[in-house]
């Protein structure tokens, strides 16, 4: 789960570094770059992973399902 949390973060950075290489930052705009739309998708995809596999630890009574919901935001 580590890795994945650590390869988001990664994505993120490459996000950041095509919306500054093109000068956009604005999803909405025409011209945002498809290279930082595909990698939000991985992004959004890798959250959605994180939270299933959290999830899945909690069922489990693994007790890891707290850290990494807290580290997506996702906890209640």
């Amino acid at each position: 789960m580590d890795d994945l949390d650590r390869t988001m973060r990664l994505v993120e950075v490459d996000i950041a570094a095509e919306e500054e290489r093109a000068g956009i930052f604005d999803p909405a705009d025409v011209a945002y770059p498809a290279m930082a739309i595909m990698l939000a998708t991985r992004r959004d995809n890798l959250k959605v992973t994180i939270a299933s596999l959290a999830k899945r630890l909690a069922t489990n009574g693994d007790g890891h399902q707290d850290n990494a919901l807290d580290r997506l935001g996702c906890a209640s």
